[in-house]
């Protein structure tokens, strides 16, 4: 039996009652022996780590999502998180409380150490978790001109980078590249892992259960996730011809115990097959790489439950977040970006 030992010391994301899978009591989705073949493939090509990933030829940035659906608890969000409450706090501010405290987690657990592992250029992008759209993707830009500029001082070009982007962290970058002028950075790529183009009805649903004043001061944010507010968002954004978009989104069916059964309900009799905050319909945007199945919203960041955990361990067949992301990069690598 092959034991991947890399995994046995992780942090588990929810207490072990929230983070065992006891079965699912839903309906078995509808499945056709396209969708089986496309499933069993994604199973053997994101299951483990091959040896023969190629390298982009351009940085890699890192952009997470919305801490407030990604459940993570660090010390930029709760700072940041009573910045927002308070109008004079500049961008420029919460840039850098983001860019100095310490995390008490990674968000992209593993992932950055093991593309920098395998050869690429890694830059992980922090911004306020709560903060709008606009503010989060200005904060973006001026990471991206200031950590441009530190790693690359000789540069007499543009700086080239391929942005990958989890959940929220895809409209931030698709606000960036239409609204900004990349100064001393160019974007040739964006990757969305299950971004919420069209927003999600968890969203929808989240907001008519919480009192519009904490919203209004705490999580401006959420209101912009709707299935309306992203009508309205992709009215008033636009693609870059320059820039080639690419998208993965994924599905699962949760057990009435697992953390995201309640918002995987919310989703699904109104989008359909979901991640638990986000379907595959609203994932979609550009060149869309796949589905892929059996996974929630964290698992596509490495933060597993136990009972995945352990089947990984044990060398079971079973998604593997770090193969996906070293994948992605393939992926760009083999086009040239």
């Amino acid at each position: 039996m092959r034991i991947n030992r890399r995994l046995i010391s992780r942090p588990l994301r929810f207490p072990l009652v929230a983070s065992y899978r006891y079965g699912s009591h839903q309906p078995e989705l509808e499945r056709t022996k396209e969708n089986l073949s496309q499933t069993a493939s994604q199973l053997y090509k994101y299951n483990s780590i091959r040896d023969d990933y190629q390298v982009p030829k351009y940085p890699i940035v890192l952009c997470h999502g919305f801490s407030g659906f990604d459940s993570l608890v660090s010390l930029p969000a709760v700072e940041l998180f009573h910045q927002a409450k308070h109008k004079e706090a500049s961008a420029k501010e919460m840039a850098r409380e983001a860019d100095t405290k310490i995390e008490f987690f990674e968000y992209w657990h593993g992932i950055r150490k093991e593309l920098l592992a395998r050869g690429c250029q890694v830059l992980v992008a922090k911004v306020p978790p709560f903060a709008t759209i606009e503010t989060r993707s200005k904060i973006l830009n001026e990471f991206l001109q200031r950590t441009i500029s530190k790693r690359f001082p000789n540069a007499q070009q543009p700086v080239k980078v391929n942005l990958i982007a989890h959940s929220m962290g895809g409209l931030d970058c698709r606000h960036l590249i239409s609204a900004y002028e990349q100064k001393n950075f160019e974007i040739v790529s964006l990757t969305t892992v299950s971004t919420p183009h069209r927003g999600s009805y968890a969203a929808d649903r989240i907001l008519q259960l919480i009192p519009t004043r904490i919203i209004e001061n705490f999580l401006p944010s959420l209101k912009e996730l709707t299935l309306e507010s992203c009508v309205h968002l992709n009215r008033h954004i636009t693609d870059d011809p320059n820039v080639k978009y690419f998208s993965y989104g994924a599905s699962f069916t949760p057990s009435i115990f697992n953390v995201f059964y309640p918002t995987w309900k919310m989703v699904y009799p109104e989008e359909g097959p979901n991640d638990g905050l986000v379907s595959i319909k609203s994932a979609k945007w550009g060149e869309y790489l796949g589905s892929l199945e059996n996974v929630d919203h964290l698992d596509l960041i490495n933060w597993i439950n136990i009972s995945k955990r352990f089947k990984i361990v044990i060398g079971m067949r079973t998604f593997n977040p770090v193969a996906l992301y070293l994948d992605l990069a393939d992926n760009l690598a083999k086009r040239g970006l």
